[in-house]
């Protein structure tokens, strides 16, 4: 009897332990300048310029310079300060951003002063998501190619499908999709490749198949484990 509860311990701990290397890995897998003329005039423009998502916006706090930050405006329109936290900019002025930041800093600080500015625009910057090395934010160069964006972000990662590659476009008459064989391009078709415009966003998708893997990996193996713990202990009880 004594040996047959030691058998099942020991039946119990190693279908234990290997179901938790199993799931580990899966576990640890679930877990982005145009010329404006003269400086005066490019100030006063980005004093009355309203911010947009992806634009770089310098902050300087004073007499505190510790809490000056240079940050890029989030999707949601937000940008994250010391002390005063998570900030919506998205729409504001350069003036409105700076009154605000001075009463939100005035509860930690006495009579701070603070100065925004503008240091880049998004519509001068391009943006690529999905299966890439380092997706982000880029700055747009003149006659910058699809080519370039993706070696500069580290290049398609091993489970990308770039011959699914999509680039989305905002247009006169609303935003567009547009598909590019990517993979062709990376095999020396340069007759494919695509002249970037600035604000462009490049999606590289993921290849059906390890979405289909993904997907059996969350949902079905953790029960086939999880069965054959339980059918490890019947057959150790049985003995």
């Amino acid at each position: 009897m004594k040996n047959r509860a030691i058998r099942l311990l020991s039946a119990f701990t190693l279908a234990a332990f290997s179901f938790q290397n199993w799931a580990a890995p899966a576990s640890a897998a679930a877990k982005p300048d145009p010329a404006l003329g003269a400086p005066a005039r490019v100030a006063d423009l980005e004093a009355a310029y309203p911010v947009g998502a992806g634009d770089v916006v310098s902050i300087n706090v004073f007499p505190v310079e510790e809490y000056s930050r240079e940050l890029t405006v989030q999707p949601d329109g937000k940008i994250e300060l010391p002390l005063i936290g998570a900030v919506q900019v998205k729409g504001l002025t350069g003036r409105e951003i700076q009154a605000m930041l001075e009463s939100g800093f005035s509860r930690f600080v006495a009579n701070p002063k603070v100065t925004v500015n503008v240091r880049r625009f998004a519509g001068r910057r391009v943006a690529i998501i999905g299966e890439v090395g380092a997706p982000g934010y880029y700055e747009y160069r003149d006659e910058m190619s699809l080519l370039e964006l993706v070696s500069t972000a580290g290049g398609p990662k091993s489970l990308a499908k770039p011959s699914k590659t999509v680039i989305l476009r905002q247009e006169k008459d609303g935003p567009g999709a547009y598909k590019v064989n990517l993979a062709a391009v990376l095999r020396g078709e340069a007759g494919r490749n695509v002249q970037l415009q600035p604000g462009d966003v490049v999606y590289i998708p993921k290849a059906a198949y390890t979405q289909g893997a993904e997907w059996l990996t969350v949902n079905i193996l953790p029960w086939i484990s999880v069965a054959a713990l339980v059918t490890s202990i019947v057959v150790v009880a049985r003995q």
